[in-house]
């Protein structure tokens, strides 16, 4: 574990899961910045006993910083909450002194002091900020960060048309201070989001909640995968992995009215929009599974997977803004590991990330079943 040395305390802090190779740490130069603000407000006066709200704390280096003020932990990604749980508890942290939820509706009909680090996507930050508008009053304190190269001028706008005027800090070790000041004459209405496409050929309605990979519309990998899935009633128990808006997972279930398909996917929002599109276009009696989790290997809730016919994953090589190939590895270790013998492993990605490779090391052999210019789809079958 790395070590953060903060204004109010010194915390061991490690990513989740954790990996002994990760050069990572478990915080940036924007959690500093944050943290050292606050404390500094609080020596001027700041009243942080109030209702304090963290949103989107990457893993949990806020919520140790401001634990003994008993916020409120909002994160849509399961990945966060554990690490933030396992670094509570790491450094004897007491776990009620942090209330973790998955989103802004959760936190209570006041906020006094809102703590917020910039997310990757906007459309989660409009989100969040329509949500959170309501609950500011004229007095309460919002305070945002990220590192300098995340801080756009559609950010700044977002903020001031949802929360109030807004101004930012100097770049600190290239990170920044958001400072909106809460208008109360501005009314932020409701969210814009979930949103719908239609998805052609078939005219299959997609529900897209924000943030959510592919939510306006469907990517050219996913379209390519649809294409090119294995023939109805081939494969009986399926797992959708990292679903994103359930595309994949409802084409098979479709096709195929005996399929019973596991929806899987690390972010609250997408496995809520898996179930949407599901329930919108198949009702809501069609037994089908939707689990928040890390993979397969570690679950929300629910017994574990086993014996699987076919797994299909579109993986994403990127977490927030770092870029690696660590949960495509997770991701086919995981899917063999639950895959019957001779079940299937249909994965799609860009080409230059060379997943045939990594497919052979782990199932002895795969192959091409559909490509295009960018993406190539490839099946592994478990010996």
């Amino acid at each position: 574990m790395d070590r953060l040395n903060a204004p109010r305390g010194t915390f061991a802090l490690a990513r989740y899961p954790a990996h002994p190779k990760d050069p990572l740490r478990a915080w940036d130069a924007a959690d500093e910045l944050l943290l050292r603000h606050l404390a500094e407000r609080e020596d001027d006066g700041l009243d942080l006993d109030g209702a304090v709200a963290i949103l989107n704390d990457g893993w949990g280096a806020l919520a140790a910083g401001l634990a003994e003020h008993r916020p409120t932990s909002v994160s849509d990604s399961y990945l966060a909450r554990r690490a933030t749980a396992a670094n509570l508890e790491a450094n004897g942290i007491e776990p009620g002194s942090v209330t973790l939820v998955e989103s802004v509706e959760a936190v209570g009909d006041r906020v006094d002091v809102a703590v917020i680090k910039v997310p990757k996507s906007l459309a989660l930050l409009e989100h969040q900020l329509h949500l959170l508008a309501p609950k500011l009053h004229e007095g309460a304190t919002v305070v945002a960060a990220a590192m300098t190269k995340h801080v756009h001028r559609s950010t700044l706008e977002l903020f001031e048309r949802l929360v109030g005027p807004t101004r930012t800090s100097r770049a600190v070790r290239k990170a920044r201070l958001v400072f909106p000041e809460r208008d109360p004459a501005l009314v932020a209405g409701p969210s814009p989001w979930p949103r719908t496409f239609r998805l052609e050929p078939g005219g299959r309605t997609v529900v897209g909640h924000a943030g959510v990979f592919s939510a306006r519309k469907l990517d050219v990998g996913t379209r390519l995968l649809v294409a090119h899935l294995p023939a109805p009633g081939d494969h009986r128990r399926v797992v959708d992995l990292g679903c994103g808006t359930g595309v994949v997972g409802l084409t098979i279930a479709d096709r195929d009215p005996q399929a019973q398909v596991t929806f899987i996917d690390e972010s609250s929002l997408a496995v809520a929009s898996a179930e949407a599109t599901f329930r919108t276009n198949l009702g809501a009696d069609r037994e089908a599974r939707f689990v928040v989790g890390n993979g397969l290997g570690d679950l929300a809730s629910g017994p574990p997977l086993t014996d699987a016919d076919l797994v299909v994953v579109n993986p994403p090589f990127h977490q927030d803004h770092a870029v690696g190939d660590a949960t495509a590895w997770q991701m086919f270790s995981e899917a063999r590991d639950v895959l019957r013998p001779g079940g299937d492993l249909w994965v799609v990605g860009n080409r230059h990330l060379a997943y045939n490779a990594k497919l052979t090391k782990l199932f002895g052999r795969s192959t091409v079943v559909g490509s295009n210019p960018g993406f190539v789809v490839l099946r592994a079958r478990r010996p």
